[in-house]
């Protein structure tokens, strides 16, 4: 443990170096430090045999350590830290006509990006956790037709199939009156079981060639199993990271993955300092916030950048974001849920 008074040394280092990026010396320390430069030079000498800060070549001055920086996260970081500053900013750039509920949370993260000049990862709800609530197939000729699935009543997915050949005129028609009786109203993980296990047992009573109705099955309901991923300031980090890391944003199911990884169900942030399970972000630092998204669950919105970031003004603009995104949203469903009248 440190004592309170290097807590303080600490906590002002990290936030000089995080606006700066110089070296820290004892001097600079002293207008807010009630002690002598000496006594500060002590407390430094002993943050750094722990490990918590660096000695800098260049100079007599410290900075933080990746320990450093993960203590401070720990002790001394509000994760509810708003910066009113931030507020306005962020309601303005919020000010648009959004047509779809991609619009909205796909702008959240580019925003987040914009203003950090780091990388933005959002995710929509978990697959799993989202229930199919409507179905149907538009046909557009005798040789392809358009799935349309509905989920938690206000997501559309829609894929867009050729008709298997030896499909007869009927069988588009019983294939949604299945997908109607047994997979309605299911959660996607409850389809997902059905699709192995009930469903090819009943498809042999309805067709006479399964096989292809089975992978129609799948073909059509594949779409709802993935991670909906909006990535944003992919190239930003190549300034903090290596290029694994950078590949690695190129794989949407696998960023999904870890960054639900970095939250407990019960938690609604976190952050993590060169503290991941997955290699790509072993080294940087991933800041993640649960919003909720109404009516359907709860959304990601995560921001990777540096060890060395400015963490109190990062926090405050995913809070800011979050919570402005959450607004948004509502106003988005209450306008789907609502009754619209034309005036002539």
């Amino acid at each position: 443990m440190i004592t309170q008074r290097q807590n303080e040394i600490l906590n002002l280092i990290v936030e000089l170096f995080t606006q700066t990026h110089e070296p820290v010396g004892s001097k600079a320390l002293q207008a807010v430090i009630d002690s002598s430069s000496a006594t500060i030079r002590n407390d430094m000498a002993k943050l750094e045999k722990l490990g918590l800060l660096e000695k800098a070549h260049t100079s007599s001055g410290r900075m933080p350590s990746p320990a450093g920086f993960k203590y401070f996260v720990t002790h001394s970081l509000s994760l509810d830290n708003i910066d009113e500053q931030d507020i306005y900013q962020v309601v303005k750039a919020f000010d648009f006509e959004a047509f779809r509920l991609e619009d909205i949370l796909q702008k959240a993260g580019q925003i987040l990006s914009d203003m950090t000049g780091y990388t933005s990862v959002l995710l929509d709800v978990e697959p799993a956790q989202q229930k199919l609530t409507g179905f149907d197939i538009v046909q557009f000729s005798s040789h392809d037709a358009l799935a349309v699935l509905t989920l938690d009543e206000s997501k559309p997915v829609t894929v867009q199939f050729a008709i298997p050949k030896n499909f007869l005129a009927r069988d588009l028609l019983t294939l949604k009156a299945l997908v109607k009786d047994r997979l309605l109203g299911r959660s996607v993980m409850d389809i997902h079981y059905k699709l192995r296990t009930e469903i090819p047992q009943i498809v042999q009573r309805y067709f006479t060639t399964t096989d292809n109705v089975l992978d129609l099955f799948d073909y059509v309901f594949a779409e709802l199993f993935k991670e909906t991923v909006f990535v944003a300031g992919k190239v930003n980090s190549l300034d903090y990271a290596d290029l694994r890391t950078y590949q690695f944003l190129d794989n949407p199911q696998h960023i999904a993955l870890a960054l639900r990884r970095t939250l407990s169900e019960d938690e609604m942030a976190s952050v993590q300092v060169a503290d991941s399970q997955e290699l790509a972000l072993a080294n940087v630092t991933v800041l993640t916030h649960k919003f909720l998204i109404p009516y359907r669950g709860f959304g990601l919105l995560s921001l990777i950048g540096p060890i060395d970031m400015d963490y109190r003004r990062s926090v405050s603009l995913i809070n800011v974001i979050g919570r402005v995104l959450v607004m948004k949203l509502g106003d988005y469903y209450r306008y789907l849920n609502s009754n619209h009248y034309e005036v002539h």
